[in-house]
């Protein structure tokens, strides 16, 4: 019990009972309150809420089998004790399947028995709360807990799945549960077959246990990429079948998307160091050259090759100044601003383009409601020229999404749509040096996004493409959180 007092409330028809065990169980401690028949018990009950209540059996306007009734449907985890001077077996069975939770019998000979039968009801009473709420603790994580938790039977169905079924693949718990094959479904057909025969070999030995990173199918149909392991049984006992196999499925896809982020810009920073390098080198002869030419074109200006070796050293050098503003740090203004308000303002500057192109853009940006402390314009200039190349690539009535979320510290953007054609080089769609084309403003929205110290990968799969850009949280950002590339 806690320190407060318990309380105790004692039904009795005799006034002498009452006050005798009133006076005794005061001096143990306890908060007593009387009533002298039911229906006054149960309003005393419901206005003071007692942790334990004696009744009688026998009392005018409402007995004591109607009492325990109705505490019973009132308040199941209160413990009722009967003390009756019947003594009568059948009484006492008719008492407990009313809900009594012991049975005193009158006249009480020693009143420690009772003390006894209250100690011991109020011990269970305290156990079985703490078993509920150990119960309803355990039930909370595993329904809240950022993790799709399942249990497969031996039936080769799914019984149990919890919430993180909607959260991982788009599925409500009621969805999941109509279809005893949708955990396989889910699984990509490759490796389908593998993970059904991992989940009916741990089926058939408790002792066995699996894990494995597999890609899932989400219910919007893009690609999940996820560690499926089964969870050990702590009552195996050798190598014998067991009832259903209990497993989990973790989202790594913030972990592989910083993993290539990282590789990707790794290649961006080994490039960049090379290509300042070479332009250096290029530089001076390429001055030479350019200054040979033009004497030539003076001295002859009739003779073509000086004019073609003068506009080949101009484009040479407009090359070389492209590697060096791509080289060079941006000047930044960050403020905290949300990252949807920035995500919707590019969308209404851009609406007269996607209506004219017929295009809706479907719209998640729950995860983007986060601040992030960058400079507002710089962002813009990303999204807006992000937006505008999945624009140009779609085909006729090709979709368009912009979908945002949030994880390790960062709100992830992915813009994507359908392709009329995919690119010929998605590596090359951040590379400054191609003189033409239309991803000429992609390189730039890779250095604007490395200076605000996020990031920013391509990728193109089944006739879509999809940008995919990472800016730090604010709360990151101001704890020195490193950036994932």
């Amino acid at each position: 019990m806690s320190a407060r007092r318990p309380v105790l409330l004692t039904i009795d028809d005799e006034p002498l009972i009452r006050e005798t065990i009133a006076a005794y169980m005061e001096n143990r401690g306890f908060a007593v309150y009387e009533a002298p028949d039911g229906r006054r018990g149960l309003e005393t009950f419901l206005e003071k809420r007692p942790d334990v209540v004696l009744v009688d059996l026998r009392m005018p306007e409402m007995d004591g089998l109607e009492v325990l009734s109705r505490l019973r449907d009132i308040a199941p985890d209160t413990p009722s004790i009967v003390v009756s001077g019947t003594g009568v077996l059948r009484d006492a069975i008719e008492a407990v399947k009313a809900g009594a939770w012991d049975y005193v019998t009158k006249p009480i000979q020693d009143m420690a028995a009772l003390a006894l039968a209250v100690d011991k009801a109020l011990e269970r009473a305290g156990l079985r709360r703490a078993v509920r709420l150990a119960e309803q603790r355990y039930a909370n994580l595993v329904e809240n807990i950022p993790l799709l938790i399942f249990g497969w039977g031996r039936g080769l169905g799914l019984e149990f799945v919890n919430q993180g079924c909607r959260t991982l693949l788009g599925y409500s718990r009621e969805e999941a549960l109509g279809q005893p094959d949708w955990l396989l479904d889910r699984i990509h057909p490759d490796q389908r077959d593998w993970v059904r025969g991992q989940l009916q070999a741990c089926l058939d030995d408790c002792a066995r246990s699996f894990s494995r990173q597999c890609r899932l199918l989400h219910k919007n149909g893009q690609i999940v990429h996820g560690v499926l392991k089964s969870i050990p049984t702590s009552a195996c006992a050798g190598h014998e079948p067991r009832p259903r196999v209990e497993g989990l499925i973790m989202d790594i896809g913030d972990r592989l998307l910083l993993e290539k982020v990282l590789v990707h810009k790794e290649k961006i920073h080994t490039l960049g160091a090379i290509s300042a390098e070479v332009a250096h080198e290029i530089r001076n002869p390429l001055m030479a050259i350019g200054g040979f030419a033009k004497r030539l074109t003076r001295k002859m200006p009739d003779l073509p090759e000086a004019a073609i070796i003068l506009e080949e050293a101009n484009r040479l050098e407009q090359f070389l100044n492209r590697i060096r503003d791509y080289l060079n740090p941006v000047r930044q203004h960050p403020v905290p601003v949300v990252m949807a308000e920035v995500v919707r303002n590019c969308l209404a500057l851009l609406g007269p383009e996607l209506t004219g192109a017929g295009v809706t853009p479907r719209l998640d940006l729950e995860g983007a409601a986060i601040v992030v402390e960058e400079d507002p314009d710089i962002l813009a200039q990303v999204v807006i020229n992000l937006i505008r190349f999945t624009l140009d690539a779609l085909p006729p009535r090709g979709g368009m999404w912009l979908v945002a979320r949030s994880g390790e510290g960062f709100v992830h953007l992915e813009v994507g749509g359908d392709q009329a054609q995919p690119v010929a080089d998605a590596q090359r769609v951040f590379l400054p040096f191609d003189a033409g084309g239309d991803t000429i403003g992609l390189p730039v929205c890779f250095r604007l996004m490395r200076s605000l110290g996020g990031a920013m990968r391509f990728e193109q799969q089944g006739g879509q493409g999809r940008f995919f850009m990472s800016v730090p949280m604010a709360e990151s950002r101001q704890a020195g959180a490193p950036p994932p590339a």
